[in-house]
């Protein structure tokens, strides 16, 4: 008999715990019987759903924990209120009063064999998100367990209130090695019952997104395509796109990587590089770099649904982030034949060196800096790197693993 289970997510809108959910309802959507649950049910996932998972409402005051604060405000102005009252408490007093209260306006749920919250905390004073202190308050199952996707040692919801719920889960899931002994060495209490669960990658997906994309606005220059002669080839290789698909959060490290990025471009003036995404720094990048007289080389293209096309033309897909658990982006660089160079965070050795999928430098502005000007000076390391990409499997077999041995 198959078992049922319950996923709790906020909200399915852009991000890598959203796309990390998706895969992986993909990937078991057979093996198990899916109930999952959205706060808010909105985001472009939604459409990748498998068929077979029933998706959920939040009932109640829950939307307000997972809908945008600009959906709100078209939605219903006294909610709005509320929610802005809501978020001022828990910035003054800590959020458990205010979920409290968003929690006694929805009933229980029952009757799983497993609950799973697939959203962490950001911290004990964030309002939004609280998918483990929902699963731990509201749900009935025989088991409930937690995924932990970030650094948890240097991430903002390391809080004595955050602790406190992972140590009421019966497992936890952390998303790579690096993720989980991060963790442990915050909670070392939690060894026996903390597993690690890589997460999947809809390589298909992936590729055929990459092929079939809507390119308004995207700038149709010649790419990465080299020429047959070596020669060529390595002179080529010099002139590549580098692209970057993150949040610009000041923990991705974009706005420290662009003085280095420009220091580059006076020497290798064919260089650039392109970002996708939005966030907090983007305004402060723009204006640098336009103060720089760098816009036609350093392009901002914003948050795309579709990222790959732009991922697939470049020659180098670069993340200079200070700190990260397991970046689905390698994976999805390195089914596209395309080679990263990334910081040294807590999976950069395991997904990326050791897999033979890129570089890795040291995690900080000179770092950046002598890992970008390597890669540069050295086109017949890039294009080695390149030519041996496909080496590595592209499927979920150990992941899939990984989560029959969660749930067993």
């Amino acid at each position: 008999m198959k078992q049922k289970i319950l996923f709790v997510c906020n909200n399915l809108n852009h991000g890598g715990i959203p796309r990390a959910l998706v895969n992986l309802l993909q990937e078991i959507a057979g093996s198990c019987e899916i109930d999952l649950l959205l706060f808010y049910p909105s985001g472009s996932y939604l459409t990748q759903m498998p068929e077979s998972v029933r998706i959920l409402h939040g009932e109640g005051l829950l939307p307000l924990l997972g809908i945008p604060q600009d959906d709100l405000q078209r939605k219903s102005r006294p909610q709005a209120l509320l929610r802005a009252i809501l978020v001022a408490m828990s910035r003054l007093f800590g959020n458990s009063l205010a979920r409290r209260i968003v929690y006694a306006s929805v009933p229980e749920l029952s009757g799983y064999d497993a609950a799973v919250s697939f959203a962490q905390d950001n911290s004990d004073h964030a309002f939004a998100v609280g998918c483990n202190d929902y699963v731990l308050r509201k749900v009935k199952a025989a088991r409930k367990i937690a995924f932990v996707h970030c650094d948890f040692e240097h991430y903002g919801g390391n809080t004595p209130g955050v602790r406190e719920s992972y140590r009421q889960f019966d497992r936890i899931a952390c998303v790579s090695e690096g993720c989980r002994e991060a963790f442990l060495r915050v909670l070392p209490e939690l060894a026996d019952r903390t597993l690690v669960v890589e997460n999947c990658t809809d390589y298909e997906a992936v590729r055929a997104m990459a092929d079939a994309a809507d390119e308004s606005g995207m700038d149709k220059g010649a790419g990465n395509r080299l020429p047959e002669n070596i020669e060529s080839q390595l002179d080529a290789a010099r002139r590549f796109r580098m692209v970057t698909v993150a949040r610009m959060n000041p923990e991705k490290g974009c706005l420290r990587a662009l003085p280095e990025v420009a220091a580059l471009m006076e020497e290798y003036p064919a260089l650039t590089w392109e970002l996708i995404g939005d966030g907090p720094d983007r305004a402060t990048m723009e204006a640098a770099v336009q103060t720089a007289g760098l816009s036609e080389r350093i392009r901002f293209y914003g948050m795309k649904d579709n990222p790959y096309p732009y991922v697939k033309r470049a020659g180098l897909f670069f993340l200079p982030s200070i700190h990260e658990a397991a970046p689905m982006v390698f994976e999805e660089a390195r089914a596209l034949g395309v080679p990263v160079l990334t910081t040294r965070t807590l999976s950069a050795q395991h997904m990326v060196a050791d897999r033979k999928s890129g570089w890795v430098c040291e995690n900080s502005a000179k770092g950046i800096h002598d890992g970008l000007r390597f890669v540069l000076e050295h086109p017949e390391a890039w294009l080695q790197m390149r030519d041996s990409l496909p080496e590595r499997p592209f499927d979920n077999t150990v992941s899939h693993r990984e989560w029959e041995e969660l749930i067993g």
